[in-house]
């Protein structure tokens, strides 16, 4: 993203939106910008028997090269369990601005899959302690296995924005990356052969479900490259409706694919808002091979989906001062089916710094399910 974007994302985010907000090259008069974010937070997890605090701070670092080019980087710093300091490479590229509205991105950087990987996940701006269960955890672990993590890849990307009239806009995202891989070592899920929700005509006892790791790596276990985008209609400062596709290859024979799909809304009201995403996932798997034939290639399919709703009480009782409610809900379908509630109460001490107190119950299908308590102070730069 770049300078402007990102300061006009702050500004919308501190005012509670978070739409892709994109703006003209800034001039040399602000050639550096340091920002970022970070938390502190509490949390009591009856899965994992433990009630620990934690902490993180995230810098982010956007450098001018000149009017049309211009760096970012962030990297999240943490302490493990183990009581040693973690430094992660969230994303490092360079943008340079073809035009007015076309920018084209090279680098590491988040990919436009959704709105929550690109723009909601800081925990300033996200509305509760936790990453939505289709996403998977970003800072702590979680009961509901997740449809993606919030996805990340080096590569180039190209960004386009129609403009129709001052609020109404097309933002249109494609990118090319290194895309997924198997993952090393993974330990094989059994696919029970009682699965009542399994695809007719798919041998769902022959094969385990894949394992697929998307760490983002300078490297490639094959030629083929991923590829994606997201478009999206936007009536600001009302409303967002984008839709997102994901497509690699992710063995090293180039035989097993995995393809994502999703849709994202984002409603804002004077005293609300509304935010949610559906995913589904197709990802090919091999079969047990037979000793006279090569292994068959199955089609394992997932979806889920989730929503988040924010009633602002403060700007209706000014007496509430920041207060803020939020009930989100998430369910994830096929082979790993849960569903999660997360009740809340957050209190802004300013645009950008706010304590949440948060309630999350999980219930696994076949697992074990999980309930926790949440306290987080989180602060925007």
């Amino acid at each position: 993203m770049r300078i402007g974007k990102f300061i006009g994302l702050l500004a919308f985010a501190s005012s509670t939106t978070a739409f892709q907000v994109y703006a003209t090259p800034q001039d040399d008069t602000g050639r550096f910008v340091f920002a970022g974010y970070g938390d502190v937070k509490y949390e009591k997890s009856d899965l994992q028997d433990s009630s620990a605090f934690s902490a993180r701070f995230v810098p982010i670092f956007l450098f001018s090269l000149n009017d049309k080019m211009h760096v970012e980087a962030e990297t999240e710093i943490s302490l493990n369990e183990a009581g040693e300091t973690e430094i992660e490479l969230e994303y490092a590229d360079i943008h340079y601005f073809l035009t007015d509205t076309t920018t084209i991105t090279a680098g590491k950087f988040l990919l436009p899959f959704g709105q929550f990987s690109a723009n909601w996940h800081p925990s300033w701006i996200n509305r509760t302690p936790w990453t939505p269960g289709i996403y998977g955890s970003h800072g702590s672990s979680q009961a509901m296995t997740p449809l993606l993590p919030i996805l990340s890849d080096v590569g180039i990307a190209v960004q386009q924005t129609f403009y129709f009239s001052s609020k109404q806009k097309i933002f249109l995202d494609l990118y090319v990356t290194n895309g997924a891989s198997a993952e090393a070592h993974a330990e094989e899920e059994v696919v029970d052969e009682h699965d009542e929700e399994a695809e007719e005509g798919e041998d769902e006892h022959a094969a385990a479900f894949p394992e697929v790791e998307f760490e983002a790596t300078s490297g490639d276990n094959n030629k083929n490259k991923a590829f994606g985008g997201r478009i999206a209609y936007a009536f600001l400062p009302a409303i967002e409706i984008g839709a997102s596709y994901y497509t690699a290859k992710y063995d090293e024979d180039e035989r097993l694919d995995i393809t994502a799909q999703g849709f994202d809304i984002n409603l804002i009201g004077s005293h609300y808002l509304i935010r949610g995403e559906y995913i589904s996932t197709e990802t090919d798997g091999l079969e047990e091979e037979d000793e006279h034939e090569a292994a068959d290639i199955a089609v394992f399919k997932r979806n889920g989906w989730f929503l988040q709703s924010v009633f602002q009480a403060g700007q209706i009782w000014p007496q509430l001062g920041g207060t803020e409610l939020v009930v989100e809900y998430a369910k994830t379908n096929k082979f790993a089916e849960a569903k999660r509630w997360v009740a809340g109460v957050n209190y802004w001490l300013d645009a950008r710094s706010v304590i949440k107190f948060s309630y999350e119950d999980t219930d696994v299908k076949v697992g074990d399910d999980d309930q926790r308590l949440a306290v987080q102070y989180s602060y925007g730069f």
